[in-house]
């Protein structure tokens, strides 16, 4: 059966104090490996290669024993039975060599001297990430891609989402220069969770936000030694949150990768013409220079021991976009620095939701937010970062490594569920030890946020993050005979935000979740060249209820070593966020005129729920009203939801400004729920306006306690590689989602009294015309049937105000089924050709409560010609990628994307008698198409760096 991970982690001590001591009886394998020299089987000098893994292979492939190779190229296994085996070589880079047939004697060593070729592509590469072992692509029990070290190696790019653009089923929405938010196959979403991301093993989300920021992530481009991203549900192996997909960065090892290399860039971003955006510092528009600098030192003192050091730093301009609602907000909070911050004065009242006011801190957090939305976008991106590592391989069997980094955005515009927020000076680290002993493995890593001067640009409210994840895992595989290998595993984690009372408010002490979850998955070899892998996980948070149960099961049948066909069944799960449930902030006032105005805010759901307050024999919720103060109340009393209690309010108000018109409304009998009835429309704040509410027919409903999202799919695929040229991987997948949780959505309609009834209720007092006027709003004036009375809110509603609760619901079941394909073709030693399509059968989904966008195209295709030829050091690749139209909706972001083409360039050139000297040019958006990839997010044109590459 197949080796566990050498990469896999660990809490570490007792891995390491077990020793297998020398057994007498036993043989050994030693030998060279040396780089192949012409068409010599083997000559002495061909140049030794170094940290090659040797693997000695039993029946049924099962790994005997394994090392690597030394600095000189030599490597010895000891303790190995009496027996005929097979002695696999491979490294990255060179053609895998197999030697059958060695004959291992008691007591005596087997010599074998192996030459390897050079390999230019390789498209049958290891992967640990589909079932947590080592294995070759083509055995994989699930779809899996891989993005090797040549490749990131000629590709320079600020995160790791430039490499995975031409991955058949991911999905990305570029949001500016560095930004970018990541899924697989679908359901993209600001701070999106779904897709797991991982670098070493070790969860590389932001930790109680659950969000894949990837330029957080403090390694850099020049460590990767590949990134591998397995398409569909990875909850049996993973646990939660990894319904969609798994992408997984792995770093390369100081033992094997030796020595440095530096990387420096320098480029410019280009874009068209921007609405409301005029030069700035003297650049135009079309011409933003940006700098990327990166480096990497690996110390090897021994094939036991080595250390490396890595870092980069990133300056640019940020593609320029103006959002409609930060324009409206800055006007506001302009006009309220003109008044001294007067908070008499109404724009001044737009930012004080929940600020006491008497008092001096209340004051200076008016202050604050003013000037932050006063103050615009800050288009300036600035971050670096470090990472270090140390691995000790005390013996062939065991290793451990240290790990730890840290990255610091010192400037950003990153998107959030209520508008974009200015990053600045946000800390991430992480600290991780992971160990190896054999077959079992454990780590334990902790990550890290610090951060307290990042703020929201239209509210200017802060948002200070502090939180924090930890996690230890320990997994161990058991053989039985040649036909039958389990591994197992458990899994604990614990998310701990700390916000300072600025995300999660009233919540803040009450909001750290725990899970724990245990897994076991069976590898039996059933003969015919038939395999079963069959696995259940199970899963507590202590902020659900109920345990959740994750089978998976993987028919693959491999006609050959080359091709493989494969049907699978996945049960994954998504939990419930911290955010989901905790959330508690103030995205905004909505202002009315004068002292009045709404809350909008975001709430979590909490684990009990939104109740609304109701009344015997009222049909409506009852609702909060801004204008409490004109009725003898507050605007945090709930009223009754009825004709007569808004007619009394409307007065009060009309009063406020029309006091004749009042007393004339004042003198008439007061309307029935006959007469006039109550409008409830909820506000969209994407689209500036009041719609029909979703439900009201029904009551509207409480919002329940959230349960997890689970994703059941069936999945077929094949992979094959014919000639040892071409690469055909094929999937068809169906998925029934249940329990959906919705993006942040307004969930507290306002109430009217309806416009049409008042007009029919008032023309016989005052006639056809007068009602017209009084009712529907002119130029000047707002009519009394077109003004919101009041919102009916949840008893939990937080803040001092009248509060509109943008919240998450699980929306009902639905259903979709797509397809992932792609092709490599290495049409000479030379040239490769490759190709992927991606096709989703829907972008939307109707749950009856509402709509779900998959936030991500229905169909998108990818070509790309590449050339390398490391003789003449020259290396270019031309790619070209196709996305149909589609919508998004998600939080206030709601519209449409435009399908879009583009070309993206790269070449690289190794300087003539500096043979570890490369000049890397790089565009993007060859062709210079304007376009626009998200919702929220700016056009954006070419971007050209030219990089100079120095390894040493």
């Amino acid at each position: 059966m197949r080796s566990t991970v050498r990469g896999a982690v660990s809490a570490a001590a007792l891995l390491l104090t077990v020793v297998t001591p020398a057994v007498a009886q036993n043989g050994a394998v030693a030998g060279i490996v040396r780089a192949s020299v012409g068409d010599a089987a083997f000559s002495a000098s061909g140049t030794p290669l170094a940290t090659v893994q040797v693997r000695v292979l039993g029946p049924g492939d099962q790994v005997v024993a394994s090392t690597l190779t030394t600095s000189e190229g030599s490597f010895r296994i000891g303790d190995v039975p009496p027996g005929t085996y097979t002695v696999v070589f491979t490294s990255a880079g060179w053609v895998e060599h197999r030697e059958p047939g060695v004959q291992v004697v008691s007591g005596q060593a087997t010599s074998l001297q192996i030459a390897m070729g050079e390999q230019v592509f390789n498209l049958n590469p290891i992967t640990v990430t589909a079932s947590k072992t080592e294995e070759k692509v083509l055995e994989a029990p699930a779809a899996v891609e891989v993005v090797g070290t040549e490749d990131i190696a000629e590709q320079p790019a600020t995160t790791i989402a430039e490499h995975l653009k031409d991955v058949p089923g991911v999905d990305v929405l570029p949001t500016g220069l560095q930004g970018a938010y990541l899924v697989v196959r679908g359901f993209n979403n600001i701070f999106s969770g779904a897709t797991l991301t991982m670098t070493d093993n070790r969860i590389a989300r932001v930790p109680s936000l659950r969000a894949n920021i990837l330029h957080f992530n403090p390694t850099t481009n020049l460590d990767l030694e590949r990134i591998e991203v397995v398409l569909g549900p990875g909850s049996a192996l993973y646990g939660p949150n990894a319904s969609s997909g798994v992408v997984h960065s792995i770093t390369k090892s100081p033992i094997d990768y030796p020595g440095g290399i530096l990387s420096f860039g320098g480029g410019l971003r280009q874009q068209g013409d921007v609405p409301g955006v005029s030069p700035i510092d003297g650049f135009e528009s079309s011409t933003e220079p940006v700098y990327h600098g990166e480096g990497r030192y690996a110390w090897r003192h021994s094939d036991r021991l080595g250390a490396k050091l890595s870092g980069q730093f990133f300056n640019g301009e940020d593609y320029r976009f103006v959002d409609p609602g930060e324009a409206e907000a800055q006007a506001r909070a302009q006009a309220c620095v003109d008044a001294n911050y007067d908070i008499s004065v109404p724009a001044c009242r737009s930012f004080d939701a929940g600020l006491d006011l008497g008092t001096l801190d209340g004051l200076t957090a008016l202050r604050t937010s003013v000037d932050n939305v006063a103050g615009g976008r800050d288009y300036d991106l600035k971050r670096w970062a470090l990472d270090g590592r140390v691995d000790w391989r005390p013996n062939e069997e065991t290793s451990l490594i240290f790990a730890g980094g840290r990255s610091m955005t010192n400037n950003s515009i990153d998107l959030t569920g209520l508008g974009a927020g200015q990053v600045q000076n946000w800390a991430y680290g992480y600290g991780q030890v992971r160990a190896l002993w054999k077959t079992a493995f454990a780590q334990v890593f902790f990550n890290k946020s610090d951060n307290d001067e990042t703020y929201l640009l239209q509210s200017g409210r802060p948002l200070i993050d502090r939180s924090s994840l930890l996690v230890a895992q320990i997994q161990n595989s058991t053989a039985f005979g040649r036909r039958q290998n389990f591994v197992y595993g458990f899994d604990f984690l614990r998310t701990n935000p700390q916000t300072e009372s600025t995300i999660n408010g009233r919540n803040e002490d009450d909001d750290k979740i725990k899970e724990f979850g245990g897994y076991v998955q069976s590898e039996t070899d059933i003969g015919s060249r038939l395999d079963l892998v069959a696995a259940l996980r199970v899963d507590k948070s202590d902020a659900l209820e109920d345990p959740v149960f994750s089978p998976r099961a993987a028919l693959v049948y491999s006609p050959d070593e080359a091709n493989s066909l494969r049907v699978t069944f996945n049960r994954s799960f998504s939990t419930p966020s911290t955010l989901n449930l905790y959330l508690d902030i103030s995205g905004a006032s909505i202002p009315l005129g004068g002292p009045f105005r709404y809350d909008f805010r975001a709430q979590g759901v909490t684990n009990d729920g939104l109740q609304f307050r109701r009344r015997d024999g009222v049909a409506l919720p009852d609702h909060m009203t801004p204008f409490g103060l004109l009725i003898g109340s507050n605007a945090r009393t709930f009223q009754p939801t009825t004709t007569g209690q808004l007619w009394a309010t409307v007065i009060e108000v009309v009063r406020a400004s029309n006091p004749m018109l009042a007393g004339q409304l004042e003198s008439l009998p007061p309307p029935t729920e006959t007469d006039v009835g109550v409008s409830v429309l909820t506000l969209n704040r994407a689209t500036q306006s009041f719609e029909p509410t979703v439900g009201i027919a029904d009551g509207l409903e409480d919002v329940a306690p959230l349960k997890p999202t689970i994703t059941n799919t069936l999945e077929a695929g094949y992979k094959g590689l014919l000639a040892d040229r071409l690469l055909l991987a094929a999937n068809v997948y169906y998925s029934k989602i249940d329990d959906f949780i919705s993006a942040l959505r307004n969930v507290t309609p306002n109430v009217f009294l309806n416009a049409a009834d008042l007009i029919g209720y008032l023309t016989p007092f005052v006639g056809a015309a007068n009602a017209q006027a009084i009712v529907l709003a002119d130029e000047n004036t707002t009519g009394i049937g077109e003004i919101p009375l009041g919102v009916i809110t949840a008893t939990e509603a937080g803040g001092t105000d009248a509060t509109l609760i943008l919240t998450y619901r699980n929306l009902a079941d639905f259903d979709l089924w797509g397809s992932d394909l792609s092709a490599t073709f290495i049409l000479t030693d030379h040239f490769e050709l490759s190709g992927s399509l991606s096709f989703v059968s829907d972008d939307r989904f109707d749950t009856g409560e509402e709509e779900v966008a998959l936030n991500a195209t229905t169909s998108k295709g990818s070509i790309g010609l590449r050339y390398r030829n490391e003789d003449a050091g020259f290396n270019a690749n031309l790619r070209g990628r196709a996305v149909n139209g589609f919508p998004i909706n998600s939080a206030i972001y709601e519209g449409r994307v435009n399908g879009y083409a583009l070309a993206d360039l790269n070449v690289g050139y190794r300087i003539p008698g500096a043979q570890d000297v490369w000049l890397t040019v790089d565009v993007q958006n060859l062709l210079d198409r304007d376009y626009r990839p998200t919702v929220g997010g700016p056009r954006l044109g070419r971007f050209t760096t030219l990089r100079v590459r120095y390894a040493f």
